[in-house]
């Protein structure tokens, strides 16, 4: 008699995605039979399931429910250049048992599974489909650089201002690692360099504040460096103690230092690896707020100190007794190509959590009242520039009157 786990989910899987164990066993046609799953996280049992036999001798297990509701992602309020990220994957794995009989007991053996990581994460089902973590692990040596943990089109250009936060996530399962830093001039110059070696916990998402004010407070880049830039490169390089080496591809940020007459609006939002994501909206924006009254009516006229009743008009017989204003902002895209449009759009508004960045490193979080997107299509439009309303969370209550 023999169990075998005959397919487990990949590494760095998506928590919010099917996250399947199929198994088989010789003895499911004895009385009683069932499969007895035991679920560990992060080194501990956290449950046991009862499985039954679904194909012949298969059966399966999902763990996505509760995993889902392990891993979480907070907003890197720290300054850090570099951000692990435990809270945003876990590890997991499964043993599994037969259990049959009158009255059903334990019987063999337990076979265990590899040790699993999952990270917060949520596709699509086409892109879960085609998603290969290998593609985003910088420790992974393959023909084309592993990427970051972005799903913003590489044929477009990625805008930082000099004030302004800009977060990306990698892979790694190996340490150490170096993350390299190239600052170029408009002539295409590289004009400065840093390489700056960080000790990783051995399988863990890493968070990348490249903004460059992180940069010069964490890397012998100084601010004099960034008169003359006109963009940046951020780049993981890694040769750790496993034996494995990979060189991640280049993101390139370019540096957004033009004067304008609008503010620009920084969002930051959680994307669907589960690492945060940063879009400057540069145009026209809008503040509005609207008041609500909470109004009651009282007898009209007083008693005096004199024992007379006066009906004297400062009296009045309606008042508010209080008030709230919830605010709201519009905010307005630059013409972008449908590329970066469509990215955009899909990635910001099916986020569950969206941030404003008031100043540097100060965060407020929003909700995107904006709630249909269309797609668009290159051969129907040109540039494209969208307008989203954002609802701030704090509202305002009045005193008494």
């Amino acid at each position: 008699m023999a169990i075998t786990i005959t397919s487990s989910p990949q590494n760095f899987t998506t928590a919010s995605n099917p996250v399947v164990f199929e198994f088989s066993s010789t003895e499911t046609a004895q009385d009683g039979f069932s499969f007895l799953v035991e679920l560990t996280v992060n080194g501990s049992v956290h449950s046991y399931h009862q499985v039954f036999p679904e194909s012949a001798n298969f059966g399966k297990f999902d763990c996505s429910a509760i995993l889902r509701t392990i891993v979480f992602s907070d907003l890197s309020t720290s300054g850090s250049y570099v951000e692990i990220y435990n809270n945003a994957n876990a590890s997991y794995s499964i043993s599994v048992i037969d259990k049959y009989g009158t009255p059903p007991i334990e019987v063999g053996s337990w076979v265990s599974s590899s040790t699993l990581r999952v990270m917060n994460g949520s596709f699509r089902h086409a892109d879960w489909i085609d998603y290969d973590y290998t593609n985003y692990d910088v420790t992974t040596f393959i023909d084309n650089d592993p990427l970051f943990l972005s799903l913003f089109p590489r044929t477009s250009q990625y805008f930082c201002g000099l004030t302004e936060s800009a977060f990306v996530g990698f892979i790694s399962t190996d340490t150490p690692v170096a993350v390299a830093v190239r600052i170029y001039d408009i002539n295409g110059t590289q004009t400065a360099y840093d390489s700056t070696g960080i000790t990783l916990p051995t399988s863990n998402i890493v968070l990348l504040n490249g903004s460059p004010q992180s940069i010069i407070d964490n890397t012998s880049i100084v601010a004099s460096d960034f008169d003359d830039c006109y963009y940046y490169t951020l780049n993981v390089r890694a040769t750790g103690a496993g034996g494995f080496s990979g060189n991640s591809e280049f993101w390139r940020i370019y540096l957004d230092n033009e004067c304008s007459q609008y503010t620009s609006r920084r969002l930051h939002w959680l994307n669907k690896f589960g690492v945060w994501e940063s879009y400057s909206f540069t145009k026209y924006s809008e503040e509005s707020s609207s008041v609500n009254t909470f109004d009651y009516q009282k007898n009209q006229g007083v008693w005096s100190s004199t024992n007379s009743f006066d009906y004297g008009l400062v009296n009045g017989s309606s008042f508010s007794g209080t008030k709230t204003a919830s605010d709201t902002m519009t905010v307005n895209t630059d013409w972008i190509k449908e590329e970066k449009h469509n990215w955009l759009m899909r990635s910001l508004l099916e986020s569950p959590s969206v941030y404003l960045e008031i100043t540097q490193g100060v965060f407020e979080p929003v909700r995107i009242s904006t709630k249909k997107y269309t797609l668009k299509q290159k051969i129907k439009e040109g540039l494209i520039q969208e307008e989203l309303t954002l609802s701030r969370t704090y509202s305002y209550q009045s005193q008494l009157s």
